[in-house]
């Protein structure tokens, strides 16, 4: 499902869309964390410790019907209520089951008895039967959860619920190893994408990875990396590094040029998840990703796209490839 939905949000089971930001370093050097985040209307009621967000979501579509493409302005209202208390120096958001208090997500680093502050996310919940407790160790928690922080910063009238995180799933240069080291080990690796909205992913362990992977970093800066993989010596130079970040999604335009002492390859991408009429076409069906899109109430709202890409991913990374194929040939 496409849509923000804000109730798996407030359960802290939420993927944010994009609000603030700018460029980022594409080689990864840990100098900047990868930020998303997201406000919303609040209405908050503290005498009785309650609160209710909403959110009036309107986008751009290209909507695909029996062949018909069509430029269509979609709109899917958000609402949700929540009651929420202090333990101690804790925030508690309450959940409900049928209106009965079953389970409250805990939140801390505010001020005691104020919820207008920035709260953080801890990974424990309170149990309302027990009165007590229930945490996880970090080891338990999913991919995602494990490697992010929550936060919900709450003033008068705005929820800001935003996310930092921590290592991301994988970086640009990570998916370049990759593919290097599949090629030399004769793994088939047809299709393999280098995805290159990945070079904005802060990754911590970035150096790690490469020492396990035994990919020799000879230098690298701000553009530029160059290493080295079974002897064979790579360099990657970024000739653009753009991400332009707003509700509901964001731009991003990569440039970058791949040498060894075989050859060249060279990418060129952008993708933006604004739909244009220009692009809402049946002959631009290769630029889109169509699925289908369900509103906040799990009805189907529409097939096709919101968003579209423009580039050669894929032929980039057929190109890396190649060059490690034919890393002795002679040109």
């Amino acid at each position: 499902m496409k849509l923000l939905n804000l109730g798996s949000l407030l359960c802290c089971s939420l993927m944010l869309a994009c609000s603030e930001g700018g460029e980022s370093n594409p080689v990864s050097d840990n100098s900047r964390e990868n930020f998303v985040g997201i406000k919303y209307p609040l209405v908050l009621d503290e005498a009785n410790r309650k609160f209710s967000t909403y959110e009036v979501h309107s986008y751009d579509v290209c909507k695909v019907d029996d062949d018909k493409y069509e430029f269509v302005t979609m709109v899917d209202t958000q609402h949700i209520d929540r009651v929420y208390d202090f333990r101690g120096d804790t925030l508690v958001i309450f959940y409900s089951d049928e209106d009965v208090r079953t389970y409250g997500q805990i939140f801390v680093g505010g001020k005691n008895g104020q919820i207008k502050n920035k709260w953080k996310m801890i990974n424990c919940k309170y149990v309302q039967e027990s009165n007590s407790l229930d945490c996880r160790d970090a080891s338990e928690l999913n991919g995602w959860l494990k490697n992010t922080i929550t936060y919900f910063d709450f003033t008068q009238d705005t929820l800001f619920a935003s996310v930092i995180d921590l290592k991301g799933n994988a970086s640009f240069m990570e998916k370049i190893f990759d593919l290097i080291i599949y090629t030399n080990e004769g793994a088939v690796v047809s299709g393999y994408g280098v995805s290159p909205w990945t070079a904005f992913w802060k990754n911590e362990g970035f150096d790690v990875y490469a020492q396990k992977k035994n990919v020799v970093i000879n230098n690298r800066d701000k553009t530029h990396i160059s290493f080295v993989i079974s002897g064979q010596n790579f360099e990657v130079e970024f000739t653009k590094a753009k991400r332009l970040q707003y509700n509901g999604g964001s731009y991003v335009e990569v440039g970058a040029t791949l040498k060894s002492g075989n050859g060249v390859c060279i990418l060129d991408y952008v993708s933006d998840s604004k739909m244009t009429p220009e692009i809402c076409k049946a002959e631009n069906a290769n630029l889109m990703d169509l699925s289908s899109t369900y509103n906040s109430k799990d009805s189907l709202l529409y097939y096709g796209a919101d968003s579209y890409h423009i580039g050669n991913a894929g032929e980039f990374g057929n190109c890396i490839v190649n060059l490690v194929k034919n890393k002795n040939a002679e040109f």
